[in-house]
């Protein structure tokens, strides 16, 4: 049976949908050389554009062997036009038709409108935590001690209020699913009016929103909720550094304010400062209590990116897991929690956020593996029917147990996790409630981004439905079939975006090798491995192939468990976790691929049965990114 993506390869082919091609030279003919598809090479045929050597174009079916060029994104060097072309292969919608954007823009006199039901909490200090470059905000916060504990307010954007369930609008959203984030620009679910515009969370502007409003002991403990529409106007737009400087020391120093934040202007607040501090603590509680059921403590990788003054991309950073990205977490969290649990209680039909339990034989393969690589588990329950409580506390306990064990023996940073997260199966939608494993929780959904993710649309109506505020739930039928659209075009997406990641990284890894120099040494970590070589992270952000050819001449093998290369003849080991110094051979920018080899050429021969250390001790402890098994570290989407 074909596979979903051949299926779409060829409905692609089929449909004349144009597809991007790098143009070449094949003897005195112009040729089309495919990009980020499965496609075989094609003549150019008349009635173009004039093409150039290494134009990247759209090009659509013409007659026999030949394809019509219609455009022209611009030249292989410019890693924007490649980004596109990404966007092009994979089939995602750009843009919006006149009649979206003309609903868009009739719906804005309802932002001004007087709602008598909405509870004005424009008094209320509050202030959203973004990365400086985000796109839009669609959640706030609000905190503020009462008594020994604290009341808190999660305010979300109203977004159903701008949608209506048989508009424009909701069609393409639906049609998208979520918004798509390449390093340079995106493609957003919502039109700008609306995504950047009416239901943005932009500070001294008021706002409608849905919030959820709770109110937690001092141990951090829910004691009540409330689930209500609400007018905002956020005070102040903060990002992840400034906050970071205020809840993690007396001062600002090193934290870079978003436009329009200064550091005077959150030094010279009592009430912010106080909020914000109150809203660690808060935090702090909330994760010890989620950690103390049983829910995982893995990280993830994303890159951060850098622009220069003319918005070019100029560098990037590993994106650190600070005290700021836990309190917006902890916060998010406790919100979409508390909606499911609402929710379940009115047996609502909305789209739950479903992480199963592993498989039995996915537990064994596990321990396996990292027994195998030395590294000590706790306790697992055996059998094949696993008790579900015990599992969920084993599990927990062997993220803390694999964090203290790499900091110790500084290996494994990123392997070790990324091997926890292939034993697990993947998070889904679904339209029943199957509990979220990896968080240790009963219910879970989305609810807090409902500008870019459509199931948190579905949600935020159900929700008021069932409040009375208007609202509507979606048909059985129709929320299955939103269930399975929507995880299939998330995993399309975290696809595509790290395909994007991989480009960009590669174009500016090219251009750092050619500013310092190809003969530069960097420190890594073995992350994954085939029959033909590893995978290794290095400089932080950048990941490259080291083909056992590069590695002494002589046949390599798979371990038992697939957690190192092994030498027939020397038993030399890389194991996953292993640090290893690489210097980078090859960089393809336009596959995002990167070859890498020794700093030096290997060629002797330890005594057979001993071990190599692969380079030296101590890599980065970057937290893991999703790949494709056996290749790398994975990405965590909950």
């Amino acid at each position: 049976m074909p596979s979903r993506k051949s299926d779409a390869r060829e409905a692609a082919r089929d449909s004349g949908r144009p597809l991007p091609y790098r143009v070449a030279r094949w003897g005195k003919f112009w040729s089309l050389e495919p990009l980020f598809a499965d496609l075989r090479s094609y003549l150019v045929a008349k009635g173009g554009p004039r093409p150039k050597l290494d134009d990247l174009v759209l090009a659509v079916p013409a007659h026999g062997d030949r394809r019509r060029i219609v455009e022209v994104l611009g030249r292989a060097d410019d890693v924007a036009a490649v980004l596109r072309a990404l966007l092009c292969a994979t089939g995602v919608r750009q843009g919006f038709t006149d009649a979206v954007r003309e609903e868009a823009a009739a719906v804005g006199p309802r932002a001004m409108r007087v709602d008598r039901d909405r509870r004005d909490l424009t008094a209320l200090p509050t202030f959203t935590i973004d990365p400086e470059t985000a796109r839009d905000f669609d959640d706030a916060v609000s905190v503020a001690r009462e008594g020994s504990g604290f009341r808190a307010h999660v305010h979300i954007a109203d977004v159903s209020y701008f949608v209506d369930v048989d508009g424009e609008i909701e069609r393409e959203a639906r049609r998208r699913t979520s918004s798509v984030y390449l390093p340079l620009f995106a493609e957003p679910m919502l039109p700008a009016a609306l995504s950047s515009g009416l239901c943005s969370l932009v500070p001294g502007q008021p706002r409608k929103c849905v919030t959820v409003e709770f109110v937690f002991d001092a141990q951090g403990r829910r004691t009540g909720v409330q689930y209500y529409r609400s007018l905002i106007r956020s005070d102040h737009r903060l990002t992840y550094g400034v906050v970071d400087a205020v809840i993690g020391a007396d001062g600002l120093a090193g934290a870079t304010p978003a436009p329009g934040v200064h550091e005077t202007t959150v030094a010279a607040d009592p009430v912010l400062r106080r909020q914000l501090l109150l809203a660690a603590e808060l935090a702090g509680l909330l994760r010890r209590r989620r950690l103390a059921r049983g829910a995982l403590a893995l990280g993830s990788f994303e890159p951060d990116y850098m622009f220069d003054d003319s918005g070019a991309l100029s560098g990037a950073v590993a994106r650190p897991e600070t005290p700021s990205h836990a309190l917006v977490e902890e916060f998010m969290l406790a919100a979409n929690e508390a909606v499911a649990e609402f929710l379940l209680r009115k047996r609502a039909r909305v789209l739950y956020r479903v992480h199963e339990p592993p498989e039995p034989a996915s537990v064994r393969g596990l321990l396996d593996q990292l027994e195998e690589l030395g590294v000590p588990t706790p306790a697992f329950p055996s059998g094949e029917a696993l008790p579900a409580a015990a599992l969920q506390e084993a599990y927990g306990r062997l993220t803390r147990f694999i964090a203290e064990t790499s900091a110790r023996e500084r290996r494994g940073q990123l392997a070790w996790p990324a091997l926890v997260l292939r034993s697990l199966k993947q998070a889904r939608y679904a339209p029943v409630n199957l509990g979220h494993f990896g968080l240790a929780s009963p219910a879970y959904l989305h609810f807090t981004s409902p500008i870019r993710r459509y199931p948190d649309l579905v949600v935020h109506r159900a929700l008021l439905y069932h409040l009375g505020e208007g609202g509507s739930e979606l048909g059985d039928a129709e929320l299955a079939a939103a269930a399975e659209e929507c995880s299939a075009r998330e995993r399309d997406f975290d696809r595509l975006e790290l395909t994007g990641d991989d480009v960009a990284l590669c174009f500016l890894l090219d251009e750092h090798l050619r500013r310092e120099g190809w003969d530069r040494v960097f420190p890594g970590e073995i992350t994954g491995l085939l029959g033909g070589g590893l995978f290794v992270r290095f400089g932080g952000v950048y990941e490259g192939f080291l083909s056992s050819r590069r590695l002494g001449g002589e046949r390599f093998e798979v371990s038992e468990h697939e957690t190192a290369l092994v030498g027939e003849a020397t038993g030399t080991r890389y194991r996953l976790g292993d640090p290893i110094d690489v210097k980078v051979e090859r960089v393809d920018r336009l596959s995002g691929k990167v070859d890498l080899a020794p700093p030096q050429p290997i060629t002797s021969r330890p005594a057979a049965g001993s071990e190599r250390r692969p380079g030296r001790r101590g890599a980065g402890s970057q937290p893991p990114r999703r790949r494709a098994p056996g290749k790398g570290v994975r990405r965590r989407r909950r």
